[in-house]
């Protein structure tokens, strides 16, 4: 048997583990003055902040179309004998969703979709896990134990430059707590089981990029890392190198946050992700 993998465009999967094991990514999308735009496809994501440094309209995002998945997964079962699709946590969109109901249309037995419960990169660790154990040859229910077995060690902390942006497209839910003066401090929230938590405050850039490599080590032992930015290559890179000298023998991944996970967060978002050891 062979098993293909799916994604969404929230993946932020790194070229090397798409030119590997091609998944297929299906875009969410984002409309923004009357357009309607494939996350990554027809919005780079250099050309997306740009623009919402600028604008004075907020983009919309939205789940894809049932029929997307649907093209995606029965292209996957042209080639493979079953399918797993793993994405955007369901907390924070429909998309499951929406590819659970496409799966039960085109093949439920085949067809097995999975609630990473989480965005970015952690889910491109769920897409590559189940992408190297089908490789290897492991039965799709156990391939979908296994990952719903990781996704339960998954957490993301995500350092804010403004709240502005969560405010505006009406997604700012408990992170209400940490609003205070929005343009006079860094708030750090926490993405975990598929929710958004506040997690602190603090006053200056600098301070909460140290803070939030303390918040991480503090989580214990470590079984992959990795750094994100919407258009904050600077102080991700800082604090990426702050993590490595913390965590010498981890390999700390990098990844862009592309338009729809930029939509909330607006730009200037330094995440990180963890997998917590067993």
């Amino acid at each position: 048997m062979t098993i293909g993998v799916a994604t969404d465009s929230t993946a932020d999967l790194p070229p090397a583990l798409v030119e590997r094991y091609q998944p297929t990514m299906v875009p969410l999308v984002v409309n923004w003055d009357n357009q309607t735009f494939r996350d990554k496809i027809d919005l780079s994501t250099a050309e997306f902040y740009r623009r919402l440094r600028t604008s004075k309209s907020l983009p919309k995002t939205g789940a894809p179309s049932m029929a997307a998945f649907e093209t995606a997964f029965r292209e996957q079962l042209e080639r493979h004998d079953a399918v797993v699709s793993v994405n955007l946590a369901s907390g924070l969109s429909g998309t499951y969703e929406v590819a659970r109901r496409a799966a039960e249309s085109v093949d439920p037995q085949r067809i097995h979709v999975v609630d990473s419960t989480s965005v970015s990169i952690a889910i491109s660790w769920l897409v590559e896990m189940a992408a190297r154990l089908a490789e290897e040859g492991v039965a799709v229910n156990e391939i979908v134990a296994r990952l719903e077995d990781a996704r339960g060690r998954l957490r993301i902390l995500a350092l804010l430059e403004t709240l502005e942006f969560l405010q505006r497209g009406g997604r700012i839910g408990r992170a209400a707590a940490l609003a205070g003066t929005l343009l006079s401090v860094k708030p750090i929230l926490s993405v975990r089981d598929g929710e958004v938590a506040p997690v602190e405050r603090v006053r200056t850039m600098n301070s909460a990029l140290r803070r939030l490599v303390e918040l991480v080590v503090a989580m214990g032992p470590i079984e992959k890392l990795g750094v994100m930015d919407g258009d904050a290559p600077t102080n991700a890179a800082e604090v990426a190198r702050q993590l490595q000298a913390h965590y010498p023998e981890l390999t700390v991944d990098r990844g862009e946050l592309g338009p729809v996970v930029g939509t909330h967060g607006g730009p200037g978002v330094v995440g990180v992700a963890v997998l917590l050891a067993r």
